[in-house]
C-alpha cells in the first residue's frame, strides 16, 4: 500500500488498491488535502444534541470492555467532528493526541482526507480504512473501522461512530462489534424520541411488512419499508401534499411516488395533523391530470395549421417555441423548411419562401423579432398568399412588438400564441426532465428538489444543458445533488439566493471548474480563505 500511495501522489494510479479507497484518494486530492501533515481545523464540538446526548452514554457504558485491547472509541457529529472519544491504553492516547484524534477535530475528507470516521459519512455505509490506505501519511500507523449513524426515525445521518487501533493490531472482529455499537446508539435515539415521532414509528410498525409500497411520514420524519426503498421522495413537497389532501380524503395522487396513487391515513394530535402514513398502490399508473402549457399550446398549432393565416409562438428564449412547431408538422405529416430571420441575409429571405412555396413546403421562420424594417418589408412582399403554412416564434420577454413585426404579422393575417417561460411551467418540469434524462438514470431526492427551487431563467435550453451535465457528471445510475451545475445547486438550499449570491455562486463553480476541482487553488484564484471558501461552499451547495 505504501507504494501505491506514493505511485497516487506522483500522478500514478495503481490497480492494487481498492475502488472505495482510490474515489476517495482522488476526492481528497481534489479537495487540496495536504497528504504529509495533519494540519485539521478545530471548532469547540456541539455536545449538547440529541445524538450526543444518546450516543455517548451508550459508549461510556461500554469503556471498561477496551481496557486493553489496544483500540479507541470515537464519536463525530455528522459532518465528521469529534465530539467525544475514550482511549483506555496512555501510549495509544498519546499517539491519537498526535494526530490530533481529539474532541473538537475535524476529520470530514474535504479536511483529512482518507479516513474510517471522514470517507464513511461520505459514503454513507461502514468504511475500513487500513493503513497505508489513509490519504495522509501521518495517519498510515492506524486502522479505523467507522460506520455513519442514521436516526432510526428521521433516516437521517446524525453522527459517526468509530474503532480505532494501531494498524497491525486490526483484526476481523472489529466492525461486526462496531456494527453493534451503532445498532446500540439508534435504540438510544429511539428511546429519546418524542412522543409524536414514537407515534409515527408506531404506526410504521404497524405496515412496514406490507409487500406494498408504505411511506410513513411527520414534518421532520420520513421512514420507509422494503419496498418503498427505492422511490425517491421530496420529503417537503410530499408533506405539503399531505396537508393539502387530509381535508378531502380518499386516493392521493403523487406523480413524484413513482407515477402511483396513495391510501392516504392521517395521524392526529387532537384537531392537529401531525402525520401520515401512505399505502402505495401496486401498479404504477399516470392519473390524468390538466394540460400543461407546452400541450395546450401545441394543441392549438395543430388546430390552426388546417386554418387560414400563419401561426406564431411567442416567448422567452429557450422556452421550446421550435420544438412545438415543428412537432405539430411533424405529426401532420407536413415537410417544412425552417428560415432563421437573426441571420438570413436580405436575399435569402425572398429565396427561402420561393423555394418554400415551390416546393410546397411550410415555412418556419425563427426569430421573427431580429428582423429590421426593411427585411420586414421584404418578407411582406414575398410572403404575400404563400400556398403552404407559414409558422414563427418570436423571442420576446415582453408582450409589445416594433411598428414593422407588427405590419408583417397582420399581413400575414398571423395567430400569435403565448408559451410561457419554464418557471411559470412547474407542471411540465418532472416530464421534460424524464425526456431528456438517459435511460437507466433516476434522480435523488435531493437532486429532484433542488431542479424544483430553480428559477430557470435560460428555460428549457438551460434545463437540459443541465440534465446532460448532471448524467455526465454522475458516476452511478443515481444523479445526485452534487451532479448538478453550481447555479442550480443553490437553489436546493432552506432560502433562495439573491441576484448577488447567485452570481457568487456561479463565479465559485466556475473557477472550482478551472481549477480541476482542486478548492486550495481555486481559493487563491478567488481571493479567499480556504476556510472561507468551505463556507460558501456548504452555504451555496456547491
Amino acid at each position: 500500500m505504501r507504494t501505491a500511495w506514493e505511485q497516487f501522489q506522483q500522478g500514478e494510479e495503481s490497480a492494487g488498491v481498492r475502488p472505495e479507497i482510490l474515489t476517495s484518494w482522488r476526492r481528497s486530492q481534489l479537495s487540496g488535502v495536504d497528504p504529509e501533515h495533519v494540519d485539521l481545523p478545530w471548532q469547540q464540538p456541539a455536545v449538547d444534541t440529541r445524538f450526543a446526548r444518546s450516543a455517548i452514554p451508550v459508549l461510556t457504558r461500554l469503556a471498561d470492555l477496551l481496557v486493553g485491547t489496544g483500540t479507541g472509541l470515537v464519536i463525530t457529529d455528522s459532518g465528521g467532528r469529534v465530539l467525544w472519544r475514550c482511549v483506555s491504553d496512555r501510549a495509544l492516547r498519546r499517539e491519537l493526541d498526535e494526530m490530533a484524534i481529539v474532541e473538537g477535530f475535524s476529520f470530514g475528507e474535504e479536511h483529512a482526507g482518507t479516513n474510517g470516521l471522514g470517507t464513511s459519512l461520505e459514503s454513507r455505509r461502514v468504511t475500513t480504512v487500513r493503513g497505508g490506505e489513509h490519504f495522509k501519511a501521518p495517519f498510515h500507523r492506524f486502522t479505523c473501522v467507522a460506520a455513519p449513524v442514521t436516526h432510526p426515525l428521521t433516516r437521517r445521518v446524525v453522527g459517526g461512530v468509530n474503532i480505532t487501533c494501531r494498524a497491525a493490531d486490526a483484526n476481523d472482529r472489529l466492525q461486526p462489534a462496531l456494527l453493534a455499537l451503532a445498532r446500540e446508539v439508534q435504540q438510544a435515539l429511539l428511546h429519546a424520541a418524542g412522543n409524536r415521532e414514537r407515534a409515527l414509528f408506531d404506526a410504521f410498525l404497524q405496515h412496514a411488512r406490507a409487500t406494498t409500497p408504505v411511506i410513513t411520514l411527520g414534518p421532520e420524519v420520513l421512514i420507509k419499508n422494503d419496498a418503498a426503498a427505492g422511490i425517491d421522495v421530496d420529503h417537503h413537497r410530499l408533506w405539503q401534499r399531505v396537508l393539502d389532501a387530509a381535508e378531502q380524503g380518499g386516493p392521493l395522487h403523487i406523480p413524484e411516488l413513482d407515477a402511483r396513487t396513495a391510501q392516504l391515513k392521517t395521524i392526529a394530535e387532537g384537531s392537529r395533523i401531525s402525520g401520515a402514513v401512505l399505502v402505495l398502490d401496486q401498479h404504477k399508473h399516470r392519473p390524468s391530470a390538466a394540460a400543461t402549457a407546452q400541450q395546450r399550446v401545441a394543441a392549438a398549432v395543430g388546430r390552426l395549421l388546417c386554418e387560414p393565416g400563419a401561426v406564431v409562438v411567442r416567448g422567452a428564449a429557450g422556452t421550446g417555441k421550435q420544438y412545438v412547431l415543428t412537432d405539430r408538422l411533424i405529426a401532420a405529416g407536413h415537410p417544412y423548411d425552417v428560415l432563421d430571420c437573426a441571420t438570413a441575409t436580405f436575399r435569402e429571405l425572398p429565396a427561402g419562401v420561393r423555394r418554400a412555396a415551390d416546393t410546397g413546403r411550410a415555412l418556419v421562420l425563427t426569430h421573427l423579432q431580429a428582423l429590421s424594417p426593411e427585411h420586414a418589408d421584404a418578407l411582406t412582399t414575398a410572403l404575400t398568399g404563400p400556398p403552404a403554412p407559414v409558422l414563427g416564434t418570436i423571442t420576446a420577454e415582453r408582450a409589445d412588438d416594433t411598428a414593422h413585426l407588427t405590419r408583417l404579422l397582420d399581413a400575414l393575417e398571423a395567430t400569435v400564441l403565448e408559451l410561457p417561460p419554464l418557471q411559470l411551467r412547474g407542471d411540465e418540469l418532472d416530464q421534460l426532465v424524464t425526456a431528456v434524462t438517459p435511460a437507466g438514470i433516476r434522480w435523488s431526492e435531493r437532486a429532484t428538489a433542488a431542479l424544483h427551487e430553480h428559477t430557470w431563467p435560460g428555460n428549457i435550453a438551460e434545463l437540459k444543458l443541465a440534465v446532460r451535465t448532471a448524467a455526465a457528471s454522475a458516476t452511478g445510475s443515481v444523479i445526485g445533488l452534487e451532479h448538478l451545475p453550481g447555479s442550480v445547486r443553490a437553489a436546493a438550499g432552506d432560502r433562495r439566493l439573491s441576484l448577488l449570491e447567485q452570481a457568487e455562486a456561479d463565479v465559485i463553480t466556475e473557477v472550482l471548474a478551472a481549477s480541476g476541482g482542486n478548492k486550495a487553488a481555486a481559493a487563491r484564484r478567488l481571493g479567499l480563505s480556504r476556510p472561507t471558501l468551505y463556507a460558501k461552499l456548504r452555504a451555496y451547495r456547491i
